[in-house]
C-alpha cells in the first residue's frame, strides 16, 4: 500500500497546512495578530499530534478507509473525513481542552484538518492515484518543511510588515526588533505605524513605549506625530526611562 502511504500523508500535509491557516485567521479576528491565538504553540504541538493521529487513525485502518474512499461520494467523505478528525483528535488531547473550558477554537483547525483530507485523499485516489503513483516520496516528505521555510522565514524576511500580524510571536519579535532600528527622531508616526503594524497607536498623536523582549529593550517617544525620541539595545536588568513632557505643536 506504498500509493496510499503517498496519497495519505499528501492529503494530510494539506490538512495540516489548512489548520494552521485557519488559526491564523481566527487569531487575527480575535486578537488582531496571530501571536494572540498562540500560533507558534499549535504549530509545534499540531505537527506532534497529527503524526500519532497518522499513525494511529490512518495507517492501520488503511483499507477501511480505501473502500470508504471508493464507496462513498466526494461530499461525504469530505464530511465524514472532518467528523472524524475532530473524533481523534478528542481522543488524543481535545478532552484536556474541554476539562479546561478554553480554546475551543482548536476543535475547528481539526475539523478543517478533516475536511481538507478527506477532499484532497478522496480527488487524489478516485482520479489521480496513478499519476501520483509515478512522483517520488521525496517532494512529498519535503513539503511541510518548505511550508515552514515560506512561512517562518522567507515570508518575514521579504514583507515583514504584512507578516507581522500572521506569524507566531517569536517571529514577529524579530520583526520588530530587526525594524526598530531602521528609525530615527524625526520621522513619522504614520511611517512606523506602516512597518509594525498595530504595535504602536498613540491617542493624538502623542505618547511613549517601550519593552524588552529577549536579549532586545526599546523606547519609543512620540509628539505631534512624529518620534521625538528612540532608544534601543541590549537588553538590561533597569529598562529606559519614558514619560517625556508634552510640547505644542509648531
Amino acid at each position: 500500500m506504498k500509493n496510499f502511504k503517498k496519497t495519505s500523508f499528501l492529503s494530510l500535509t494539506l490538512g495540516w497546512i489548512g489548520l494552521i491557516i485557519t488559526h491564523i485567521i481566527w487569531s487575527n479576528l480575535r486578537y488582531e495578530n496571530a501571536s494572540g491565538g498562540d500560533t507558534g504553540v499549535v504549530l509545534f504541538w499540531a505537527s506532534f499530534f497529527l503524526l500519532i493521529f497518522y499513525g494511529l487513525f490512518i495507517l492501520i485502518p488503511q483499507k477501511r478507509i480505501i473502500k470508504l474512499t471508493e464507496k462513498l461520494n466526494l461530499t461525504l467523505f469530505t464530511f465524514l473525513s472532518g467528523i472524524y478528525a475532530l473524533i481523534g483528535f478528542t481522543i488524543l488531547v481535545g478532552w484536556g481542552f474541554l476539562m479546561a473550558d478554553h480554546f475551543y477554537e482548536v476543535f475547528l483547525d481539526a475539523f478543517v484538518c478533516g475536511l481538507i483530507f478527506g477532499l484532497t485523499f478522496h480527488l487524489i485516489w478516485n482520479k489521480k492515484r496513478n499519476k501520483l503513483k509515478q512522483m517520488h516520496l521525496i517532494p512529498i516528505l519535503t513539503l511541510p518543511i518548505l511550508f515552514l521555510f515560506i512561512y517562518l522565514f522567507a515570508f518575514p524576511k521579504l514583507f515583514p510588515s504584512i507578516a507581522y500580524n500572521f506569524v507566531p510571536q517569536y517571529v514577529r519579535h524579530d520583526i520588530l526588533k530587526n525594524t526598530i532600528p531602521k528609525f530615527k527622531v524625526g520621522d513619522d508616526l504614520s511611517k512606523l505605524q506602516k512597518a509594525l503594524p498595530g504595535e504602536f497607536e498613540f491617542e493624538n498623536c502623542y505618547g511613549s513605549r517601550g519593552g524588552s523582549i529577549e536579549y532586545f529593550q526599546y523606547v519609543i517617544e512620540v509628539n505631534c506625530c512624529k518620534i521625538v525620541r528612540i532608544e534601543f539595545g541590549p537588553r538590561q536588568k533597569t529598562g529606559y526611562t519614558m514619560g517625556g513632557k508634552r510640547k505644542p505643536c509648531s
